[in-house]
């Protein structure tokens, strides 16, 4: 997968398909909010096998009542399509978990 750099119109045209995510070609996040610790743990866990798949990692953060997804790749220091099929993936695999 690719790892150059989106132009913002790139990922304009991808975050329109990707509601839950925001963000610039700095970074996109995703916030999920009203979720409690150990369901956020435990999305953690799944997403870890996501990062692991596409051998790119995020920055998580566990906070009261949320959890956040920071993706960015970092070798790059902007957003590639490898952060969007990221996104892909763990909107897939956050809407299976309910």
């Amino acid at each position: 997968m690719a790892r150059t750099p989106l132009s913002p119109e790139d990922l304009a045209d991808a975050l329109a398909e990707l509601p839950d995510w925001a963000g610039d070609v700095h970074g996109i996040h995703r916030r999920t909010r009203g979720i409690d610790f150990r369901a956020a743990a435990a999305h953690v866990l799944a997403l870890a096998d996501v990062a692991d798949a596409l051998d790119h990692h995020p920055d998580v953060e566990i906070g009261y009542g949320t959890l956040t997804v920071h993706l960015l790749t970092h070798s790059v220091d902007a957003v590639t399509e490898l952060d969007v099929e990221f996104a892909r993936r763990a909107d897939e695999l956050l809407a299976a978990e309910g």
